[in-house]
């Protein structure tokens, strides 16, 4: 059982560390640059997000984080192992990264798609985007960050809680 449990929690700990380096590389500093970047900035989100496997792994490695730290409570027996506080902040962390999991598949998931859809009709060379397009990207490109930060403010509470429920 110990073996188990030191797996889950290496798998936990790795997916959620790419988890929030994807997101938050993506949230605070690519995607704020290619938005304001303008066209050029697109054609880079253009390649990134559909000749990268980026749209593939960031729902990889959140739902590996998740599905890993549901099955580390449910094995881990955690109300054994944390104080009473310890266990209050581990549970705050736990229902932040559920809520950012969800959010994320649902909300952010969906603005990301929507924003990819768009770009894919870009030309790949260096002829000019029609305004109407771009400010169509713009609208999808704020959307999506709105949406990324919010997910990225869920996935640092559910990182600090969880990293320092130990020590409550």
């Amino acid at each position: 059982m110990d073996i188990l449990l030191v797996l889950l929690r290496l798998l936990h700990i790795v997916s959620a560390v790419s988890w929030v380096a994807l997101g938050g590389t993506l949230t605070l500093y690519i995607a704020p640059a290619a938005v304001k970047a303008g066209e050029e900035g697109y054609r880079y989100l253009k390649t990134l997000f559909t000749r990268t496997a980026y749209t593939r792994l960031v729902p990889m490695v959140a739902g590996t984080t998740t599905l890993a730290g549901i099955l580390l409570y449910l094995v881990g027996n955690a109300p054994s192992h944390f104080s009473q506080t310890g266990n209050m902040v581990l549970g705050i962390g736990a229902a932040a990264g559920f809520i950012a999991t969800v959010h994320g598949g649902a909300v952010t998931d969906r603005a990301t798609k929507a924003l990819v859809k768009a770009l894919t009709v870009l030309p790949d060379d260096n002829q000019p985007i029609p305004s109407a397009t771009v400010t169509e990207l713009n609208t999808l490109a704020a959307a999506l960050l709105g949406h990324a930060r919010i997910s990225m403010i869920l996935m640092m509470v559910a990182l600090v809680c969880m990293g320092s429920a130990r020590y409550l």
